[in-house]
Parts: structure tokens; C-alpha cells; sequence
């Protein structure tokens, strides 16, 4: 049998900061994927829907905060 090699608190560290990299790497790569997916961020409720909470609800401006009906034309309210 061989002897293990124990890690130095450098190398320790080494490969946790190169974990987290790759965590954050990982993150940022699925949001992007995830926003490519969300072409559409409206409904019937909302004008614009910054994102979702933990349990699924979405969360953004309504369209009656914006003085919208549901589906109107932003350029018939001149609202571009």
C-alpha cells in the first residue's frame, strides 16, 4: 500500500477556491441558460416580470401599475 499524500492548508484552500470558480461558473452559465428560455417575461398580470420567488410566484410591475389592459399595444398608450 502507498501512503496519502495529506493536503497543505494551501492546497486545501487551492481547491476550494477552484470549487467555488466552478460553482459560480456553473450558476451563471444556467441563469443565462434559463433567461435565453424566458423570451416572454408578461402575462395577463404583469408588464414585466423581474423574476420568481422561491415557491414559483412571479413578482414584477403589473400591467395596472403601468395603466395597461391586459395585451394592449404600448404604442396606442404612447408608452414607448
Amino acid at each position: 500500500m502507498t501512503k496519502k499524500h495529506k493536503k497543505t492548508p494551501e492546497e486545501k484552500a487551492a481547491v476550494a477556491k477552484q470549487k467555488k470558480q466552478q460553482m459560480r461558473a456553473k450558476l451563471k452559465k444556467e441563469t443565462r441558460d434559463n433567461l435565453a428560455k424566458e423570451e416572454i417575461l408578461q402575462d395577463d398580470r404583469f408588464f414585466f416580470i423581474a423574476g420568481y420567488t422561491s415557491g414559483g410566484a412571479p413578482y414584477g410591475i403589473t400591467l395596472e401599475e403601468m395603466g395597461l389592459k391586459p395585451w394592449d399595444d404600448l404604442e396606442e398608450n404612447k408608452m414607448v
